[in-house]
């Protein structure tokens, strides 16, 4: 586990906490048993052995070979560019598109002669627009109306019919190479196809089991949390955790000659400093009822850990993150963060050792998708 939850790991490096002393044994300069008794007297504990939470278990299929394989041929793969024909949908094409809303440009509306490649039929565009191309030859000029939906995200343009002229510069066609034990000797460490796909499917198990093991840390983790009792918050390390965040990201703006609000919407997306500041808050709550939590747990089970294994998580932290050495990493990371993760590691171990993990039911597992709006745009105002 390398976090619960981003969210630490930006708070804590805001923060810098300051170590908590007493008279107890020390780890790294940290009195442990303290900091878990001062965290652990904010909370009334559930019963946390055989906690029920939403198991993630995923399997390695057919399929997702076969997405690692067509993904090593498109590496290779030959492209050429047709410059005649009419395009079709699934025709990987390049355009150039002129975009005006009664009679006026609008920005992000013109690709600027630098070509656009798009697949039509990939919905990528606002409605219209790829249904307009369809049909239309290779080095065409044509005009064409798409709409861009109520909720596109821009004032400006939220359900305006559009006016694009568009040119047609070419279609790209892909030669995949033939996929043989000839191929993979040369573009992988297997000699045979066999030998490669037993490679890939080891990998993705692995792969999987390390994400399945982080969704199971959070989803017990949030089953914890959820279900104690929280009686009052270090209500001023949490302001303290609130007024580093925040004042971090407004020496950021500033080097950018940015307001704090302008930097967070620009940045992060958000649509006001406001909706920002109460996303910090929520994040500082989030993560103190986390400490909360696995400090009470850390006592109530006799929990705490050596220099030994706050040394390998240290590792672990390094290698994930890639610090070069320990001084890279203790710029980020006060002793009390290292001591406090490697014990949340060893105590969300615990509570899944002793937990139950359950299936999701099919009600659980629907996920309803939100429709594009604006912030899903990314080039350009025709997406």
């Amino acid at each position: 586990m390398k976090k619960f939850k981003t969210l630490g790991y930006v708070l804590s490096l805001a923060l810098g906490m300051t170590m908590l002393t007493g008279c107890g044994k020390k780890v790294d300069g940290v009195d442990q048993q303290s900091m878990i008794d001062k965290y652990a007297a904010y909370c009334d504990l559930p019963d946390y052995k055989g906690l029920e939470y939403e198991e993630t278990k995923s399997t390695v299929t057919d399929a997702d070979v076969k997405t690692k394989i067509d993904s090593l041929l498109q590496q290779y793969a030959t492209k050429t560019q047709v410059k005649e024909g009419t395009v079709k949908e699934g025709d990987n094409v390049n355009i150039d598109f002129v975009g005006s809303i009664d009679g006026e440009e609008f920005e992000g509306g013109n690709s600027n002669g630098s070509g656009y490649d798009l697949t039509l039929g990939s919905g990528s565009m606002i409605p219209g627009f790829e249904d307009g191309i369809i049909g239309h030859k290779v080095g065409e000029t044509f005009n064409i109306k798409a709409t861009f939906p109520e909720n596109y995200g821009k004032d400006e343009l939220n359900g305006k019919e559009a006016d694009f002229k568009i040119t047609i510069n070419y279609i790209t066609e892909t030669q995949l190479p033939e996929y043989n034990d000839a191929f993979v000797a040369s573009y992988t460490d297997a000699t045979t196809i066999l030998e490669y796909e037993d490679s890939v499917r080891k990998d993705l198990v692995e792969q999987y089991d390390k994400s399945d093991k982080s969704a199971n840390e959070s989803a017990v983790m949030q089953v914890l949390v959820e279900k104690t009792t929280y009686n009052e918050y270090p209500e001023q390390e949490m302001q303290d955790l609130i007024d580093k965040s925040i004042s971090q990201q407004e020496q950021a703006a500033s080097q950018y000659g940015y307001s704090l609000g302008d930097y967070v919407t620009a940045r992060y997306g958000f649509q006001s400093e406001s909706d920002f500041r109460e996303y910090v808050q929520g994040l500082a709550e989030d993560y103190m009822k986390e400490k909360i939590a696995v400090c009470a747990v850390a006592k109530d089970a006799g929990i705490t850990v050596d220099k030994a294994e706050v040394d390998d998580y240290k590792k672990t932290i390094m290698d994930y993150y890639g610090y070069d050495d320990e001084s890279s990493l203790e710029e980020n990371y006060t002793s009390e963060d290292l001591v406090y993760y490697a014990l949340a590691q060893k105590v969300v171990d615990y509570l899944l050792e002793n937990g139950k993990g359950v299936q999701a039911t099919a009600s659980d597992a629907t996920v309803e998708t939100p429709a594009a709006t604006g912030s899903d745009a990314s080039a350009t105002d025709a997406e």
